[in-house]
C-alpha cells in the first residue's frame, strides 16, 4: 500500500510537470511580452520538448521526421526572442506573466480571457490535426499542448475569480462589522455617539480680601508699626507746598518752574 502511494505521488508530480511544459510549448507560439521571472519556464519547456522528441525518435525511428527538427528550430528561435525581449524597456507587467496575446485578436473585440481559454488552444489543436498526415508525433504533441493550455488558462482564471470574490466578501464583511460597531456604540436615539468636547475647567479664584481682613491677619507688632506715624516724614500740615512760578517772556514760550514755599498755618 505504501509503495502504491509513493508511485501515485510521483505519477501525479510527473503529470503536473508534463502538463505545464506542454502548455509552455503552446504559449511560445501564441503569446508575446512574457514576464522576466517566466524565463525558467520557457527554458524548461524547450528542454522538455527537445528531450521528449529526441528520445521518442531514438526508440522509434519511424516517428522521426524532418518536420520535427524544423519545429524544434522554430521553437528555439522564438524562445530566445522572447527571453531577449523581456529586458527591453517597456510598460510595467507582472514578473510571472505568461505572455500577452498577439495584436490581431483585438480586431475581434473579444475578451482576452476568452481568447486565452478558447481561441488560442483551438488554433493549436487545429494545427495538430492538420499535421497528422505529416508526423503523428508532432501532431499528438500539438494537440495535447493545446488541451493543456486551455486547462491551465481555465484554472488560472478560476483562481483569480475566487480571489476577486474573496476580496469582495472581505469588503462586505468589513462594512457589516463597521455598521455593527456603530450601532453598538450609538445611543437609542439613533444618532451616533460622539465624544463630548473637553472644556478646560478654570480654577475658582479666591475672593479678594478687604484691607481690614488683611490688616487683621498681620502680626501685632507689625500692626503697631503701621499704626505709628512715620517720624521721618513731616505731617501734611508742615510739609512745604510746591507752587508753580510763571516766567513770561515775549520771545519764548511760557515756562513753568516749580517753587517751594513754606506752608503757613492759617489763623
Amino acid at each position: 500500500m505504501n509503495h502504491l502511494k509513493i508511485i501515485l505521488k510521483w505519477v501525479l508530480i510527473s503529470v503536473k510537470i508534463a502538463y505545464k511544459m506542454l502548455a509552455v510549448s503552446a504559449e511560445v507560439f501564441c503569446r508575446h511580452s512574457f514576464g522576466p521571472r517566466y524565463t525558467p519556464s520557457l527554458v524548461a519547456g524547450f528542454l522538455f520538448c527537445f528531450l521528449t522528441m529526441t528520445l521518442v525518435s531514438a526508440f522509434d525511428p519511424l516517428k522521426s521526421s524532418p518536420v520535427i527538427s524544423l519545429y524544434l528550430f522554430i521553437y528555439f528561435v522564438l524562445a530566445v526572442y522572447h527571453i531577449f525581449k523581456m529586458w527591453r524597456p517597456r510598460a510595467a507587467a507582472h514578473s510571472y506573466s505568461s505572455g500577452l496575446s498577439w495584436g490581431f485578436w483585438e480586431r475581434l473585440n473579444v475578451s482576452p480571457t476568452f481568447i486565452k481559454i478558447l481561441f488560442e488552444p483551438a488554433i493549436q489543436v487545429l494545427v495538430g490535426v492538420v499535421m497528422l498526415p505529416v508526423s503523428r508525433l508532432l501532431s499528438n504533441w500539438l494537440i495535447f499542448a493545446g488541451i493543456c493550455l486551455a486547462t491551465k488558462e481555465f484554472l488560472t482564471f478560476w483562481r483569480q475569480w475566487n480571489r476577486v470574490l474573496d476580496s469582495s466578501d472581505a469588503r462586505i464583511e468589513g462594512e457589516r462589522i463597521t455598521t455593527g460597531v456603530r450601532r453598538y456604540t450609538t445611543p437609542q436615539t439613533g444618532r451616533e455617539q460622539r465624544a463630548g468636547q473637553v472644556t478646560a475647567v478654570e480654577q475658582a479664584q479666591p475672593p479678594a480680601n478687604s484691607i481690614q481682613q488683611i490688616y487683621s491677619r498681620l502680626d501685632p507688632a507689625l500692626q503697631q508699626l503701621v499704626a505709628t506715624p512715620n517720624q521721618n516724614n513731616p505731617p501734611a500740615q508742615n510739609r512745604p507746598v510746591v507752587r508753580p512760578a510763571v516766567v513770561r517772556n515775549q520771545d519764548r514760550p511760557v515756562v513753568i518752574h516749580p517753587r517751594i514755599t513754606p506752608n503757613r498755618n492759617r489763623t
